[in-house]
């Protein structure tokens, strides 16, 4: 064998041992990710959002298709989200001096060369003008995301599939997502979705919550190997309602947790969540329950009120549970970043129902290379950060937005009927007419300002768990 041969052929192992390390290293940006339910995008708008850190912007064109691109624009790096979108919807156009970027990421104009000028042309095609675009798709009613800005992306996006929820796995479909972005990283959020038994203590006072009904876990398995597409978990149940339960886990990398319960009669629950990491210290949530739960009738009142204020009200009612998370979810994360330890140094795992979260942690350890943001030194959050409701699903949720708009015009309505049924009852005082129709009105005008102070109430209740009246305190129970 000649020297040529030889190096050729040490060359080409040493490619292909490359070649098979890089297909076990995980990497963050080259993965489908969820950017957010399609129900909570506004087509008619630039959508603005972020993910792995990166500023994005969502419009969708002329031809009906979602484009995600960078929140920037190359002139002198203003937000596109703070734009618009054209009249014939082909192009985002810059607030600050108009230029307008198509489909492609292309320039296709600049308002301050003319039209018919060469520099306008020379501007326009300078890969400096041009802003980056990512691979998406919308699978299940979800707008996906690949947010890799190389050059293979495209071509690297359809080498692998996003993780959807399984739809053979329950009989009635559906596609009510839900979603919220709070401020708590990543890893304490998805480690949280694999210990299950804190419900019980965490959430007391909700449902069957309750520490006394708490069962010890018999068993908590891995079932799979554990690779940087993730692992399967088996569990068995944790309180004295699912005792009798088998609980299948399965992760798939990067932000996937797909939950099924299986009762020895058969009926199944389905929990899918998705936990993108959007920021450091933010993570979005995106998730739905499926089940053999019937629906809960609607009230006498229920049957009057708009479809979007009735589910509006039903996300702000949810929120108890939301705030006790936050709440212990936020200390662990803070307590975490301050010492100078490994997981496995820093937590005491002696029992089965830990054995979900060490399992997590291993594979963001040895697959992923720790959290996506890396470890800081994290400051506990105060309360109108931690408990801030409007900028972690109401400004995102269409029902909650339109039920803010909803309360507010009935609000102004109310307020208008206190001020002329005062006045109407004030004159008939004046002219004469019988008390019994001034007293009539007057009961009515409190009673119409009662019904604009309840509803101011309620219209608070979309934007903060702080109580608007008495002490600023959340009750966690």
């Amino acid at each position: 064998m000649t020297i040529n041969k030889i190096v050729e052929r040490t060359t080409s192992e040493i490619e292909q041992i490359t070649a098979k390390k890089t297909e076990q290293i995980f990497q963050w940006s080259k993965n489908w990710y969820p950017l957010s339910p399609i129900s909570y995008l506004n087509p008619s708008i630039p959508n603005a959002i972020e993910l792995l850190g990166k500023k994005l912007v969502i419009w969708k064109n002329n031809l009906g298709d979602w484009v995600v691109m960078d929140d920037v624009c190359p002139h002198k790096l203003i937000e596109l989200s703070k734009g618009k979108i054209d009249s014939n919807a082909e192009n985002i156009v810059c607030r600050y001096h108009g230029w307008c970027f198509n489909s492609k990421g292309d320039c296709t104009k600049i308002p301050a060369l003319d039209e018919e000028d060469a520099a306008q042309k020379t501007a326009c095609q300078s890969d400096r003008s041009k802003v980056n675009i990512y691979p998406n798709q919308v699978v299940q009613d979800l707008l996906w995301i690949w947010p890799d800005d190389s050059s293979e992306a495209f071509e690297e996006s359809l080498s692998l599939q996003p993780a959807t929820m399984p739809e053979d796995v329950i009989d009635t479909p559906s596609n009510n997502w839900y979603m919220r972005e709070v401020p708590v990283g990543y890893a304490v959020s998805v480690e949280n979705s694999f210990d299950p038994i804190h419900a019980q203590f965490v959430h007391e006072g909700i449902a069957f919550f309750s520490p006394e009904k708490t069962v010890p876990m018999r068993e908590y398995k891995l079932v799979s190997e554990i690779s940087k597409e993730g692992f399967t978990l088996k569990h068995s149940g944790y309180n004295k309602m699912n005792e009798d339960m088998e609980a299948t886990r399965q992760f798939k990398s990067p932000c996937s947790n797909t939950t099924i319960y299986t009762y020895i009669n058969g009926n199944k629950n389905l929990f899918q969540l998705y936990f993108i990491p959007t920021k450091p210290g933010y993570c979005r949530y995106i998730g739905q329950f499926l089940g053999f739960v019937p629906p809960s009738k609607k009230s006498f009142w229920q049957q009057f009120l708009p479809e979007d204020l009735l589910i509006g009200l039903q996300h702000s009612s949810s929120y108890q549970l939301v705030n006790q998370d936050l709440n212990v979810i936020s200390s662990q994360e803070v307590a975490y970043s301050q010492v100078n330890k490994t997981w496995s140094k820093a937590y005491y795992l002696p029992t089965n129902s830990d054995f979900g979260s060490s399992i997590f942690r291993k594979w963001l350890e040895q697959f992923a290379g720790g959290d996506p943001f890396g470890k800081d030194d994290l400051k506990r959050l105060p309360d109108r950060q931690l408990y801030d409701r409007w900028n972690a699903h109401s400004k995102f949720c269409p029902h909650c937005r339109n039920s803010v708009e909803i309360l507010e015009k009935i609000r102004g309505l109310c307020d208008r009927s206190t001020k002329i049924l005062i006045l109407l009852a004030l004159i008939s005082i004046v002219i004469g007419i019988p008390l019994k129709i001034g007293a009539i009105l007057i009961i009515l005008g409190f009673v119409s300002f009662w019904v604009s102070s309840y509803v101011e109430d309620k219209r608070h209740d979309f934007m903060t768990s702080i109580p608007k009246r008495g002490l600023p305190e959340v009750k966690l129970y």
